[in-house]
């Protein structure tokens, strides 16, 4: 997609929001905003910033040393909100996790250790895997311990995702943190000459709520959190009232006058998303999680339902 230096990228409840990705209209914090989100509203108990005045932040990027990524799944304290602070479950302690760059049919061993205090399970979302790699809820990883996944990535480029999948608790893991993209690219791709490097850029959307001391809100059922389930309300799922972009609230991106490629991810735990671009402009559409389309295609608007992953 093209822009002039000075647009920006931002997401509303439900829409996307000015420059780059663009509102178009409705309720910011209701349930579907006209995409169909089903699920309960759970209002912060904190004041929210007003949007389009942080920076885009970008995960980390980690690329296999001989085949291998280490990955730890531990507790970090983090700056989401201005002047707050938030406990999160993060891959190496960020969120999201930082971008898997891997290659396809290059075998690629994942090394996990679980730093925290419950019991995580790490699934590869939309990787061909052998199934005593793919993460059944009950394979857990218990805290203290490592596992070593191995993925032979036998499938085409696409935007891929991994996140906990632990029993009972793959909602409230996530929401918590644990979950980032993993980007599979190959020769095929490259040979289209698409964005990259700095203008190849993932973007992982979220909806959060938050508690009076600016920690994630989540209605557990169980507030100490040894049994699963959501409150009555909450059982269609969960809709924060705070959209996020890579781990910051309504964020900014100032870009060149050049094309950018974006991997898109709604990571959210029950709201869905329509993007749209501003001032008319259409997005050109390469891929899906299933990898490239045959052909590009030009869209006035991209619909995400969770865990869609369109590459634009």
């Amino acid at each position: 997609m093209t822009a002039s230096r000075r647009a920006f990228l931002g997401l509303a409840g439900g829409v996307a929001a000015t420059a780059v990705l663009a509102g178009c209209g409705g309720d910011w914090f209701t349930a579907g905003s006209g995409t169909g989100s089903q699920g309960a509203l759970l209002a912060s108990r904190v004041p929210l910033p007003e949007p389009y005045r942080i920076p885009l932040p970008v995960p980390p990027n980690l690329n296999p040393t001989n085949g291998t990524i280490d990955l730890t799944a531990r507790r970090s304290a983090i700056e989401i909100l201005p002047g707050r602070t938030t406990e999160i479950l993060g891959y190496d302690g960020v969120f999201p996790g930082p971008t898997i760059r891997a290659r396809s049919g290059e075998g690629l061993r994942l090394q996990l250790r679980n730093d925290t205090e419950i019991d995580t399970v790490l699934h590869l979302h939309g990787g061909r895997t052998p199934a005593e790699h793919d993460g059944y809820p009950t394979d857990v990883v218990t805290p203290g311990a490592e596992r070593t996944y191995s993925y032979p990535l036998r499938q085409r480029a696409a935007p891929l995702w991994y996140h906990d999948h632990a029993m009972d608790f793959t909602g409230p893991n996530v929401y918590a943190g644990l979950a980032g993209m993993a980007i599979i690219g190959s020769d095929e791709e490259d040979a289209l000459g698409l964005p990259s490097g700095d203008w190849d850029l993932p973007l992982v959307i979220t909806d959060r709520s938050f508690d009076a001391d600016g920690a994630f809100a989540y209605p557990l059922a169980d507030p100490a959190g040894t049994r699963p389930g959501v409150t009555m309300r909450y059982h269609g799922g969960v809709l924060g009232d705070c959209v996020l972009v890579n781990g910051a609230p309504w964020p900014v991106l100032e870009v060149d006058a050049a094309r950018y490629r974006f991997g898109i991810l709604n990571a959210s735990n029950a709201r869905r998303f329509e993007l749209r671009l501003d001032h008319g402009v259409r997005f050109t559409q390469v891929g899906t999680d299933g990898g490239l389309l045959e052909r590009p295609v030009t869209r006035d608007a991209i619909a995400m339902a969770g865990a869609e992953r369109p590459t634009c």
